[in-house]
């Protein structure tokens, strides 16, 4: 998305909205004449306070009244994926009133639209905070104009959402079977509430998402494990599920003649707008239409994609005109110059505003917006002497329960399960669950009058802290401040420190302070070794000159990936011989009458800090496995065709699973059939993006951010072998 300069918007943002004091535009007004009946002349100029008291009982009074929504702008890490908050950015909401050209592929479960002759007006606007979240009011009138707007025309309540993760997922195949004897599973897709995803056959589920959207989808349900144990969040589930699927416009697939026209002058100096011109040209006089009424198209420029209408035969290039919405935009000043750019915009149906529960929505800007760092705690509490009190949300000083410092490691989340049951309940032993990813340390670093300046020194240990490295400063980092001057305007500050490594302990003067306050360092544990360090917080005035230093505090950080390695062999009895399932494209041959062919699946998982590993088969068309033996494991269920092994203590870290399935030749069809594994690191980040902090008692959950999803496919088929 191109960068533009919003005229008039300073670099401060407008004081917010006060929803009952605020006039209504042209546009407002007609939308609320067009649902309550009064001319709108009347109406336009006036507050909502004003109307509600001129009109009191010719207009009804839920029309009156607004809607709260929330949530947050973010800017995404390519690399870690990451969403870090954008602070102190503007949020605009917009009626928006678009023509648009459909188009509504043969074949395809999805429609996309080219959005032309926009007009746009700002309804509301408020100002992210610290953590980048804001919340506005929108009018009823407002929605309930877009609402009956759509109702009115058939179909048109379904082709202008878009799908969600939901939506995929049932896209998929809504009637994923759940294999008999399961117990419910412990995963992303149970919900005990009645949600349309139980029960599933893990196994076939996972296989078919993965294949089918990938595996950053597949990641995005497993990260929803935490969430749906007893007593979880269930607002972080349903928010996920019903967060848009795809966060990126998806080109359409355009028809071949319209591609090769528009191909050839995408490398001009234009930017192909020539030739997309001609192309709309083409387009308009083939579907012999007014080149008037799309005035303004551009083919270069789509939306989607959308759910289609499946009870109606839609023309495959429909044009729909004067379309309402209401949008957002973000802005935010990203070059210091007083104005402020657009990092988000020219949205387009990004809020299914019919929904009961809307948000909290989560609006991803561009690159080119300024991200803050992950919000840690306000307040650090702080004696007399120096100390490194957090790691993100998480406390790690004087928590014995829940870190242990000495040993550097998260001692209530992804505990063992000495049942090796994904499932077990607790009271269960203490873990040893490392750090990964970015860890911004909290801590005081203002108890000494005689230091200027502060540093964190390191100490590495290679045999588990029997012996330590000389200390060394970390060096060469800085991370993001921010705050607002005293005009509103946002200030920001990157801290440098010297050739030694120390800090400054003063930030420039204000009026406010930076945010977050008492932020020692964002320590990108990422770009270390992985392994066991010792960390120390000196004070002093630079050079090697410590006046002061804290206690010691120990982290062991680990963003390695876990190990999952594949083994199958078959045959026609379950004990062999074994013949190895090879091969670009494995086949197997069971006989031209059928016969029962048995497999022996072995998956040996490893990682520095195992969390998990799991096994299943998938199977095709009638009938499917049978189990019959394993090893290294255990089964949730009596009759479940799924195998496990949870880590039984902490230093279970590598763990083989090894299952013996049967095929039986009289009821199963040909076909593709398969394995899939699951193996995780219980490494987590202690942010608090994943909500582990609000748990009950803090931390007590078990993520995976960190997770592999090895899998194996072969055909079946019934010839000689």
């Amino acid at each position: 998305m191109a960068t533009k300069t919003v005229p008039g918007v300073p670099a401060r943002a407008p004081a917010e909205f006060d929803p009952t004091t605020q006039k209504l535009s042209k546009t407002q007004a007609l939308r609320l004449s067009a649902v309550s009946g009064v001319q709108a002349e009347r109406l336009a100029g006036l507050t909502v306070s004003a109307i509600g008291e001129r009109l009191r009982f010719q207009i009804e009074p839920q029309l009156l009244m607004f809607r709260k929504i929330c949530g947050q702008v973010v800017k995404t890490d390519p690399a870690t994926g990451v969403a870090y908050p954008v602070p102190y950015a503007t949020v605009l909401v917009e009626d928006t009133d678009c023509s648009l050209l459909g188009y509504f592929p043969a074949g395809s479960p999805w429609a996309w639209y080219f959005p032309f002759a926009c007009r746009r007006e700002v309804i509301a606007s408020a100002r992210t905070d610290a953590c980048g979240n804001f919340c506005v009011w929108v009018p009823r009138f407002d929605i309930d104009w877009v609402l009956r707007w759509r109702a009115e025309r058939v179909c048109f309540p379904v082709i202008f959402e878009r799908p969600n993760l939901r939506d995929l997922v049932e896209q998929i195949d809504p009637r994923i079977p759940r294999l008999p004897g399961d117990p419910p599973p412990i995963d992303p897709f149970f919900d005990p509430t009645g949600d349309p995803f139980t029960p599933l056959d893990r196994g076939l589920a996972l296989t078919r998402l993965s294949h089918a959207l990938g595996d950053a989808t597949v990641q995005r349900l497993q990260a929803l494990q935490a969430h749906t144990g007893f007593g979880g969040d269930a607002r972080v589930r349903q928010s996920a599920l019903n967060a848009p699927g795809h966060t990126l416009e998806l080109p359409p697939p355009l028809p071949a003649d319209l591609k090769q026209a528009m191909a050839g002058g995408a490398r001009g100096k234009d930017g192909g707008a020539a030739a997309a011109a001609d192309a709309a040209k083409s387009l308009t006089a083939r579907l012999r239409l007014d080149p008037a009424q799309l005035k303004g198209l551009d083919l270069r420029r789509s939306i989607g994609p959308f759910k289609r209408c499946v009870t109606q035969l839609v023309p495959q290039w429909t044009p729909i005109l004067d379309v309402p919405d209401i949008t957002f935009r973000v802005t935010q000043d990203i070059n210091g110059d007083g104005s402020e750019e657009t990092i988000y915009g020219e949205t387009h149906f990004q809020v299914r505003w019919g929904d009961t529960s809307i948000g909290p929505l989560t609006l991803e800007a561009g690159p080119q917006a300024r991200a803050g760092v992950l919000c840690g705690p306000t307040g650090i509490p702080c004696g007399n002497v120096p100390a490194i009190v957090m790691a993100g949300r998480m406390p790690v000083a004087a928590e014995p329960t829940l870190y242990d410092p000495v040993e550097g490691y998260a001692l209530r989340t992804n505990r063992p399960h000495p049942t090796q049951l994904f499932a077990d309940p607790l009271p269960n032993p203490d873990a040893a669950s490392p750090f990964m990813r970015v860890v911004s340390l909290y801590g005081c670093n203002k108890t000494d009058k005689k230091a200027s300046r502060y540093r964190i020194v390191f100490e590495y240990s290679t045999d588990s802290g029997a012996t330590w490295s000389a200390k060394a400063p970390i060096l060469g980092l800085t991370w993001p401040l921010f705050r607002l001057d005293g005009a509103g305007n946002a200030e920001w500050h990157h801290p440098v420190a010297d050739a030694a490594g120390w800090y400054p302990i003063a930030l420039p003067a204000g009026p406010n302070p930076f945010m977050p306050q008492d932020l020692l360092m964002d320590w990108p544990t990422q770009n270390f070794a992985n392994g066991r360090y010792r960390l120390t917080l000196q004070l002093g005035n630079g050079g090697s000159s410590v006046t002061s230093e804290s206690a010691s505090v120990v982290f062991n950080v680990d963003n390695t990936t876990p190990s999952g390695v594949f083994d199958v062999a078959w045959s026609f009895s379950p004990g062999g011989a074994w013949q190895p399932l090879g091969g670009v494209c494995p086949v197997v041959r069971r006989g031209t009458t059928p016969a029962d062919v048995y497999f022996r699946v072995t998956l040996a998982a490893a990682a520095r800090h195992l969390r998990a590993v799991q096994l299943w088969p998938s199977s095709c068309g009638a009938g499917g496995f049978e189990f019959v033996s394993g090893t290294g494991g255990v089964q949730p269920g009596a009759a479940s065709l799924v195998y496990e092994h949870w880590h039984t203590a902490v230093n279970d870290n590598d763990q083989t699973l090894q299952v013996v399935y049967r095929l039986p030749g009289g009821s199963t069809a040909e076909g593709t059939y398969g394995f899939g594994g699951y193996v995780s690191s219980r490494a987590f980040n202690p942010s608090g993006g994943d909500g582990g902090h609000l748990k009950t008692p803090a931390w007590q959950y078990d993520p995976a951010p960190v997770a592999i999803w090895p899998s194996v496919a072969f055909s079946v088929i019934n010839a000689a072998p």
